[in-house]
């Protein structure tokens, strides 16, 4: 058995991998569709609808990283345009690329402690898996 350590797994988004990266995490969702009727028996019934797919990753803040930053990810959320984002599992042999919106950036600064962020992004359109 060979199970990823996941400090082998990363997020890039346009084309720049997450300074100082801490976790990511990638989702893939199907919206299901009611098909319930009379005659079901009580039990509800499904049929496959939408799929859709988020991103979102953690990293610490340093204002001189030239990977994607805390500042690079602001930018392109008030921009508004469409991101490539990749999540890598091990290395460029497990790749799942997409485009994707920024929805949200966040700092969190405690006393005495590491400013992080975190970012969340939305995919727009199909996922590719290589």
């Amino acid at each position: 058995m060979a199970i990823l350590n996941a400090t082998a797994v990363t997020l890039s988004i346009a084309g720049e991998s997450m300074a100082h990266s801490t976790s990511c995490s990638f989702t893939i969702n199907r919206d299901l569709r009611d098909s319930t009727t009379k005659g079901s028996n009580g039990w509800g019934e499904n049929l496959s609808g939408l799929m859709s797919w988020e991103m979102s990753g953690d990293s610490f803040v340093d204002i001189l990283a030239g990977d994607a930053s805390y500042k690079d990810m602001v930018n392109a959320l008030i921009v508004g345009s469409a991101v490539t984002v990749i999540f890598d599992l091990d290395g460029a042999t497990e790749t799942y690329t997409g485009s994707a919106l920024i929805t949200s950036v966040s700092a969190d600064a405690g006393v005495e402690d590491n400013v992080s962020f975190s970012v969340s992004l939305t995919g727009s359109g199909a996922i590719t898996v290589a």
